[in-house]
């Protein structure tokens, strides 16, 4: 059997994306700050985070996740 590996920073993005899912955009964010990763440069995760999305898009997004953890 042969193993392939996600390159790091597709995994993280597919890891976080999970983690909000899952848990909700707090709770998610308070267990990735929680593993030390929140001390890395925001600047940079942000603009993987977030490449190709629209502020209108993120904030429909959001709103998704809210009506979600209600």
């Amino acid at each position: 059997m042969k193993t392939t590996f996600t390159p790091q920073p597709i995994l993280y993005e597919k890891a976080i994306e999970a983690l909000i899912e899952k848990l909700g955009i707090s709770k998610a964010t308070e267990f990735w700050v929680s593993l030390g990763y929140g001390r890395k440069d925001y600047t940079q995760l942000r603009k993987k985070l977030f490449k190709g999305k629209t502020i209108d898009a993120l904030c429909k997004e959001v709103q998704r996740m809210e009506k979600r953890e209600k």
